[in-house]
């Protein structure tokens, strides 16, 4: 019986370790309030339309990773640092690297788990480009 409690105790314990930090979220919406939210197609047009980004990824990023976050990515800009501004290892859940790979697999048919390593991307830009690069590599 001792055991089977201790289990609890620890799962609680590592569930919280592994899970998204709420207050980390909150803080974030709340200091986006004054920022201009884009739906998709703004989101597109205002800032991968330029740099020639698939609008198809444009639309998988703002999606997915709104999902893994927690965060608007309606006000998201390229500018904003996935670890400094998004916080990303604090408000995602412990494998969203590994779901990011594993939907770009499901969506566009190629595997970037050997090659992503978000420790080098810095921006939304830098994880952007990093993603259209690897869809061109297989459209050449």
């Amino acid at each position: 019986m001792w055991r089977e409690l201790n289990n609890v105790v620890l799962n609680v314990r590592t569930y919280a370790d592994l899970s998204p930090d709420l207050s980390v979220r909150r803080r974030i919406h709340q200091d986006w309030r004054l920022r201009p939210a884009r739906n998709s197609e703004d989101w597109y047009r205002s800032f991968w339309q330029p740099l020639a980004i698939s609008q198809d990824l444009s639309a998988f990023i703002y999606q997915q990773m709104e999902s893994y976050s927690g965060l608007p990515f309606a006000k998201v800009t390229p500018r904003d640092r996935l670890t400094e501004d998004l916080q990303l290892p604090l408000v995602c859940w412990f494998d969203w690297e590994c779901n990011l790979c594993d939907d770009f697999r499901d969506r566009f048919g190629i595997e970037i788990s050997d090659r992503l390593d978000v420790g080098m991307l810095h921006t939304v830009r830098d994880l952007v480009i990093f993603l259209n690069q690897q869809l061109l590599s297989v459209n050449c």
